[in-house]
């Protein structure tokens, strides 16, 4: 394989989609609970809406259409996901091909993403709208550098319709738009390519894209920004001036974490001349650097602007992802031959390859040698399962306090209708009849298995006097994969009308 990418680079592409076949399969092979983001994406396919929670709707309008295409299952969720990150992939590529000369720095670039652990372990098990993220931001590159090369009235069209998905990914998508203009304005050709009318279309074409989603956040703001603004700010010390450093520090902490991996990949590897390329320049390294150095003021900017303490490597990712790209347009900059190492760098994300499936594979296979039980772990299926074959009822709703739990007992029940607390803006109707009660059902976290209150106040406000004695029962089931005795405890209700 090592040959043939060196002979033929864009067997990577193939490499790339190969892999990730084998991605899915892994992830049907393993016990089918969801992980957090994972069962998010299973609520959220009941809804086809402008706008869902603390996120912008890109990836939940993909899953839901695939969802109302092939139905709700974990192969529809594990598709969907794995298909946006193999195009993650695959447009990288692109983009690397879009600034270095040579193909083989190109594939050299694209399989260094399996160096980076937030990218090849993270994204791969439970991020959704980073991966998109990434993909948006790649084809948004692309369509700049074309039109920096080659302007036209398609290359400023691209520009506006990936500029207004990437709006549609995440909202920091911003903070790449912005410096993407300082990017460009230093570029020879920038200014010229900013101020062409064209850009027009760019613009015009981005806002029609992101304008019906932006109304909604317009009306929808504590919804869209509370979440994300309380996990910034937890546990943040009382001074201001703790606030000052505190933040920056552990940003450029998670960059050395983040980028670790793959300097010290790339010092094994290329070794000196790895090091010795740092110092050369193109064109093409100086707008990245005007790109990376951008996108670090407009964060220190806004950790210092609201006092942010707490970040996230995956908020950091969407940035730091194109450093590959960078690495070998230096080495590319100075003359080295990419045929001189690529053989030996080959060896890091072949073996990667290999490695990645199985660790994911063997981990929640079997949870008991890691003493711990994962997400994947939960028995939804065999709770859910028992408790309608106990009452021999469908419900007409299920209903329930919890992220985790609102998608892994909609994936149980996909053809009835589910509400989470949690989620409290997404409303569904449903039919509530003798013959299709109401199930209330939650995690019990502590010896009582009480009616949680909150679902308790739900009732009161939503079903007034209208239900009969609420009987409240508990049952203890076994972890998929995991030892007979290890159990886990759920809480349950069925309400039916008067």
């Amino acid at each position: 394989m090592r040959n043939l990418l060196v002979r033929k680079p864009d067997a990577v592409i193939w490499l790339l989609a190969g892999y990730f076949c084998i991605q899915f399969i892994v992830r049907l092979l393993q016990p089918h609970g969801l992980r957090f983001d994972e069962s998010q994406q299973a609520f959220f396919s009941q809804w086809l809406t402008l706008g869902y929670d603390s996120q912008p709707p890109l990836y939940n309008w993909f899953q839901s259409i695939v969802v109302w295409v092939f139905g709700l299952s974990l192969a529809t969720v594990s598709a969907a996901k794995n298909l946006v990150l193999f195009l993650v992939y695959l447009s990288y590529y692109k983009l690397a091909r879009e600034v270095l000369e040579d193909k083989l720095f190109a594939a050299i670039a694209t399989l260094s993403l399996l160096t980076i652990p937030q990218l090849f372990w993270e994204a791969q098990r439970d991020l959704t709208h980073t991966v998109v993220q990434l993909l948006t931001i790649n084809l948004f590159l692309c369509s700049v550098i074309r039109t920096l090369k080659t302007p036209s009235v398609a290359s400023y069209a691209f520009v506006g319709l990936a500029l207004g998905l990437g709006m549609l990914s995440k909202y920091n998508f911003t903070l790449v738009a912005v410096a993407a203009i300082a990017a460009v304005w230093l570029h020879p050709n920038g200014r010229a390519r900013i101020i062409d009318r064209r850009f027009l279309l760019s613009i015009g074409l981005a806002l029609l894209i992101f304008l019906p989603h932006g109304l909604w956040l317009l009306h929808n703001l504590g919804i869209a920004s509370g979440r994300t603004l309380g996990i910034m700010e937890q546990d943040a010390p009382q001074t201001m001036l703790a606030k000052l450093v505190q933040g920056p520090f552990k940003f450029l902490r998670l960059i050395v974490v983040i980028m670790a991996p793959t300097v010290i990949i790339y010092s094994i590897v290329f070794g000196r001349p790895f090091w010795r390329s740092l110092r050369s320049g193109t064109v093409w390294t100086r707008f990245f650097e005007a790109l990376f150095v951008a996108i670090a003021i407009l964060v220190l900017v806004l950790i210092v602007a609201i006092g942010m303490t707490s970040l996230r490597d995956r908020w950091l990712l969407p940035f730091l992802f194109l450093m590959p790209i960078y690495f070998c347009l230096k080495m590319q900059a100075v003359g080295h031959r990419p045929e001189d190492f690529a053989r030996r760098f080959f060896v890091v994300p072949l073996v990667m390859i290999v490695l990645i499936p199985a660790a994911l594979l063997v981990r929640p296979n079997l949870p008991t040698l890691f003493g711990r039980y994962e997400a994947y772990n939960f028995p939804y299926g065999g709770f859910v399962e028992q408790v309608v074959a106990e009452e021999q009822k469908t419900p007409g709703l299920v209903m329930t306090d919890g992220w985790l739990q609102a998608g892994n007992l909609h994936l149980q029940l996909p053809d009835v209708p589910l509400m989470s607390l949690f989620f409290d803006n997404m409303k569904i109707g449903y039919e509530w009849t003798s013959d299709r009660p109401i199930l209330m059902a939650w995690l019990v976290t502590d010896s009582s298995a009480a009616l949680p209150p909150q679902l308790r106040e739900w009732i009161v406000q939503n079903l007034g006097e209208q239900y009969t004695d609420i009987n409240v029962k508990s049952t203890a089931v076994p972890y998929l994969r995991g030892k007979p005795d290890d159990k886990v405890a759920f809480g349950y209700a069925w309400i039916y009308p008067k």
